[in-house]
């Protein structure tokens, strides 16, 4: 019971830190009468298990990098990279708005001719 009592009494780091020590010490005692042609084996089948492991987590973690640093560049340029996107955006748009002018001017130029020649013709 005096165990548990010390146990309460601890941070949690300083307990996480002792199940840790605890969990070494175990495993030391388990793996010490352990042979070394055993051992052997165990790296031989642990080690390419390991580096399967390895590969197919680096495109997560590559992309969630990724990601991070993008949306920190954005949050700390976001007014700069506003205007320039506000500038492509028009650059884009511009054949587009000319376009309209052309179509649009014309028509506007007859409804101005016939106003004047109405209003020309009243007086």
């Amino acid at each position: 019971m005096s165990t548990y009592t010390k146990n309460l009494t601890m941070t949690a780091p300083e307990a996480a830190l002792a199940a840790l020590e605890h969990a070494a010490e175990k495993f030391n005692t388990a793996t010490e009468h352990v042979t070394l042609a055993t051992k052997t084996v165990v790296m031989l089948a642990g080690a390419p298990l390991l580096g399967l492991m390895f590969v197919l987590a680096l495109p997560v973690i590559s992309i969630a990098l990724a990601a991070y640093y993008s949306a920190k560049l954005l949050a700390a340029n976001w007014a700069t990279i506003a205007k320039h996107v506000k500038n492509v955006t028009l650059f884009f748009a511009s054949p587009f708005i000319g376009l309209a002018y052309i179509i649009a001017l014309p028509v506007v130029g007859l409804g101005t001719l016939a106003y004047l020649g109405m209003k020309a013709a009243r007086k």
